[in-house]
């Protein structure tokens, strides 16, 4: 029963209280979006994050190490650098024409 999400935020918390708190920071983490830093002694030592995050970081790891992939993204950048790339309401009159044409 996810509600509307709320801005991504990042929360550092020592590591007692995620303890003492850690249902109550799962579904913050599950249903709002929250991320939280756990630390000890003041150090980072984790990071508690909701699973779609975590599914989402995951796709993109993978994404990464696909060298075709990587290689349209420099493709789309250099098209972009080059002026070869449309604007939205550009794309849109280009297929509303190609729609009607005979």
């Amino acid at each position: 029963m996810a509600t509307e999400r709320e801005p991504t935020m990042t929360r550092v918390i020592p590591a007692f209280k995620a303890r003492q708190n850690f249902g109550q920071l799962l579904e913050q983490a599950r249903y709002r979006g929250y991320r939280f830093v756990v630390e000890r002694a003041g150090k980072p030592m984790a990071v508690l994050i909701g699973i779609e995050e975590w599914e989402n970081i995951v796709e993109t790891l993978a994404e990464l190490h696909d060298p075709e992939y990587l290689e349209s993204i420099r493709e789309a950048r250099r098209e972009i650098e080059l002026g070869q790339s449309l604007t939205l309401e550009e794309l849109k009159a280009e297929l509303a024409k190609a729609q009607h044409a005979p």
